[in-house]
């Protein structure tokens, strides 16, 4: 990353990102996905983005009700289950009324049936393990080490934790990341 870029990263995260009437996206665990328009949260070595952070602890650096949008593209699924209650409700904290949450995620279901019907083709019953546990068949080969999702979530799961939460528009969508795979992704988004 160069001189200029980290400035300018540093300027917009922590001399404006907290400015009333300013529009404050997140995208929480953008690894090398950087999304122009967003502050980019991460905490991976790696990762291309304007503030290295577990992206649990971003109420340490927000206030409630200063963001407008928070994605978590491929992120929650890293959380337990009790972890990941815990991230909604601190993401519903830091939203503006109306604020908008987008979840896209591997859908465990889809990922199972997808493994049940492929069973006899190694290489598409992969496919549907990697959409449970989160691994790259390079990393296989390289016997690489890597960090397995922590949970798997389901759509109609998620739905019922945010509206556990309090989000009061839930809408399951078509995924439109990561190759856009509608046999195993699911994208939930949620308005406040």
């Amino acid at each position: 990353m160069n001189f200029g870029r980290s400035i300018r990263r540093f300027t917009r995260l922590f001399f404006h990102s907290n400015q009333p009437n300013e529009v404050v996206r997140l995208h929480l665990g953008s690894g090398a996905d950087y999304w122009q328009g967003y502050v980019n949260v991460d905490s991976g070595a790696d990762a291309d983005c304007d503030l290295r952070l577990d992206f649990t602890k971003i109420r340490d650096v927000y206030a409630e009700g200063s963001v407008s949008e928070v994605a978590m593209i491929h992120s929650l699924s890293y959380l337990r289950l009790w972890q990941a209650r815990e991230m909604l409700s601190d993401v519903y904290d830091l939203l503006q009324p109306t604020g908008r949450m987008i979840i896209e995620l591997p859908d465990i279901l889809k990922c199972a049936e997808y493994a049940l019907t492929h069973h006899s083709d190694l290489k598409e019953y992969l496919e549907a393990i990697r959409g449970v546990y989160a691994f790259g068949m390079d990393q296989i080969e390289r016997r690489e080490i890597f960090t397995p999702y922590a949970f798997g979530w389901s759509s109609e799961h998620l739905k019922c934790e945010l509206e556990q939460v309090g989000f009061r528009q839930v809408t399951v969508c078509d995924p439109q990341t990561h190759g856009c795979r509608l046999w195993r992704d699911t994208r939930l988004e949620a308005v406040k």
